[in-house]
């Protein structure tokens, strides 16, 4: 075998190895032994209030001193003045607005009306927003964090050893 075919294969199985042998798993925090390490991925919190808060598998949250330290998409409401015309006004059973289209075309989710003219509102509507959060780890009762699996690292050391050999063998016989 080439040099070239050596590292490009070194490469793909070092990269497989790497990746392969990590899983998102739950993990109980009941007392202060039981906190990760710092700097540890956590893809969810749930709190010993029950709320739990979702982070991203692309942008996990890190355990940083006493706290998860993250960012994560909130509701938010927020006060609007939106101008009409008004191109749909979907309405609940009550009459109240539910979801308003603006002049430009934008649908906004109405929580409450709070001023309406024929051409000109002001609502309260609710938005997802991306917000920072840091949760103290003595209000947190379970985390999903990202760690090492051994069965999944045992197994890839075979195949990649299996592999390896069969390269190898097959490399022997095609020389005589």
């Amino acid at each position: 075998m080439s040099n070239k075919a050596i590292a490009l294969a070194t490469i793909v199985l070092f990269s497989l190895l790497s990746t392969g042998c990590m899983t998102w798993g739950n993990k109980e925090i009941r007392t202060s032994a039981d906190v990760p390490r710092p700097s540890v991925r956590v893809l969810r919190v749930v709190k010993t209030s029950g709320e739990v808060i979702e982070f991203s598998r692309h942008a996990p949250a890190r355990i940083v001193g006493n706290q998860v330290v993250g960012r994560t998409r909130v509701e938010r409401e927020r006060e609007v003045e939106i101008e009409g015309p008004f191109r749909l006004i979907e309405r609940r059973v009550d009459g109240t607005p539910e979801k308003v289209a603006d002049a430009k075309g934008r649908v906004w989710s109405v929580r409450k009306v709070l001023k309406e003219e024929p051409n000109r509102m002001t609502i309260l509507a609710a938005g997802l927003v991306t917000d920072s959060v840091a949760i103290p780890l003595s209000e947190v009762w379970q985390i999903k964090i990202r760690r090492p699996n051994a069965a999944l690292s045992i197994l890839a050391v075979l195949v990649v050893a299996g592999a390896a050999s069969f390269a190898v063998m097959i490399y022997n016989v095609s020389r005589l």
